[in-house]
């Protein structure tokens, strides 16, 4: 009878490691694939700020004529603004388009 109740125990531990292991091995999957698209992201991001650097360059007179104040921290500000407004819809749109039901 005792060697049963070992059997019958062993079998309620390997189900509870097996589920556990289990769980864990979803979370890990969940979490690696938040960091591999933040990692993505941000080197997304690294190239959309050299080439808004680069656009402002090549265009820099005309937008210097077209501000108020003909400081470079103003025209730094005003892009920033924009980017911002920008990277804020597309977050909303694509938070509405991707939303997860929990």
């Amino acid at each position: 009878m005792n060697k049963e109740r070992l059997k019958f125990r062993a079998k309620k531990v390997r189900e509870r490691v097996k589920s556990h292991l289990s769980s864990f091995q979803k979370e890990f999957r969940k979490h690696l694939s938040t960091f591999l698209t933040g990692s993505f992201a941000f080197v997304a991001a690294l190239l959309w700020r050299d080439t808004i650097k680069s656009f402002l360059t090549y265009y820099e007179e005309f937008i210097q004529k077209l501000m108020p104040i003909k400081e470079v921290w103003f025209t730094q500000l005003i892009t920033a603004i924009a980017v911002t407004i920008v990277a804020v819809i597309g977050i909303i749109v694509i938070s509405r388009v991707l939303k997860v039901e929990e």
